[in-house]
């Protein structure tokens, strides 16, 4: 019977926060606005030429089903849109030297007969400043 086996947890990125980390992130957002614009002109393109195509072939209950679906992820893409922009604002106010939680890994964790199975998975953060790990906490 095995002693420990190996489980997978959840651990906590945060980063520290520079002007080089403010810098990245506000570009990282910036950039994901611009792809989405991107696709949004290309979506217009194509569904005006769709558009037309249904029309001239007389499908007129198609052509008002797509142009409901095209509204749809239109308010969808303004929407994400919006998100992206108030990220941005959010971003660009980050105060230096505090904690911004960029998000989950996953990573193993051994676990073995005595431990306390909440510590050993939960809990888990790594600290980042610039990309180099400064602490770890909640490892054991």
């Amino acid at each position: 019977m095995a002693e420990e086996i190996e489980l997978k947890r959840v651990v906590m990125v945060k980063a520290i926060v520079t002007e080089a980390f403010k810098d990245n992130l506000v570009k990282e957002l910036e950039r994901a606005v611009k792809n989405l614009e991107t696709q949004e002109n290309q979506m217009e393109m194509q569904s005006t030429n769709y558009m037309e195509d249904l029309k001239k072939k007389g499908l007129m209950q198609k052509a008002a089903a797509f142009k409901h679906q095209l509204e749809e992820e239109r308010t969808r893409q303004a929407a994400a849109k919006s998100d992206l922009t108030m990220k941005i604002e959010e971003a660009k106010r980050l105060v230096l030297n505090t904690e911004f939680v960029q998000g989950p890994l996953e990573g193993p964790v051994k676990v073995g007969l005595g431990d306390n199975l909440y510590k050993k998975v939960g809990g888990a953060e790594i600290v980042v400043k610039d990309g180099i790990i400064q602490e770890i906490r909640g490892a054991d």
